[in-house]
């Protein structure tokens, strides 16, 4: 991933809530494995693997969090499995096709996880972040773009 993508994926998650965490999960999971197969393709293993890599970190993530007091986790956790295996064997024997499979689980759960994350209202998980508006103002002959960060840190007394 590049660093924009990066900051991008950064910004949301400082005011994400729980479900919205997982959505951003899933969207940056799909994209390293997107890399990933692209730098299979040209024959770049080394980046590659960091791609698949941080695709495997994502999947740890998301195991690591489910509850399993409710019975869909355990099921979760079986795909998550399976996708882990895929990532580990498409790069092992260099198959994209493995790599497919892995990104074909996430892409078929992440329209359920973005319908959740709509109806959910809860706060964002990180508290005292900054805030950022960003907006657009037309100008004479010109666009102009306003990003605005409230800083909102530290100790208040």
């Amino acid at each position: 991933m590049e660093r924009e993508q990066l900051n991008a994926y950064a910004a949301r998650v400082a005011q994400a809530n729980r479900s919205e965490l997982v959505v951003i999960i899933y969207e940056a999971f799909l994209d390293s494995v997107k890399d990933g197969r692209e730098f299979l393709k040209e024959g770049d293993l080394p980046a590659c693997r960091r791609e698949i890599d941080r695709a495997k970190g994502f999947l740890t993530e998301l195991m690591g969090s489910l509850d399993f007091r409710y019975e869909i986790s355990h099921y979760l956790r079986r795909l998550y499995v399976f996708a882990y295996q895929e990532l580990c064997q498409g790069v092992a024997e260099r198959e994209e096709v493995r790599l497919s499979h892995a990104s074909d689980i996430i892409e078929k759960l992440l329209p359920a996880f973005r319908e959740v994350a709509a109806q959910d209202a809860s706060a964002g998980v990180m508290a005292n972040t900054e805030t950022i508006y960003a907006g657009l103002t037309y100008g004479r002959g010109s666009l102009n773009e306003n990003v605005d960060v409230d800083v909102n840190r530290g100790f208040q007394a």
